[in-house]
């Protein structure tokens, strides 16, 4: 379980101590072959609503319901909806 940040905009990546990039939902401990780029993609909240967008630079993609997404374009998602960044698959729950 991964909670989103308090903020409108959530990172979701692995950690990287040498450049100091420290994403909200920290992947590292489950992504064990290095699957997923240190700034993957974000979970954004706007009013009610949650989106997801895969960031610049991503290499081995991001993907909602096993659609790959388009890069920097946020997608509305649902609460059970899976969301995949690289090999790391995850369902988005929402309160």
């Amino acid at each position: 379980e991964f909670p989103l940040a308090n903020g409108p905009e959530t990172t979701i990546g692995r950690r990287d101590p040498v450049t100091g990039i420290n994403p909200e939902i920290d992947l590292t401990p489950v992504d064990t072959q290095r699957s997923i780029s240190r700034r993957h993609s974000k979970i954004y909240r706007r009013g009610g609503k949650f989106f997801v967008a895969e960031e610049i630079g991503t290499m081995n993609g991001t993907f909602l319901n096993g659609i790959r997404l388009e890069t920097g374009v946020p997608t509305e998602m649902a609460p059970g909806d899976e969301v995949r960044c690289g090999l790391v698959q995850l369902v988005f729950r929402a309160d």
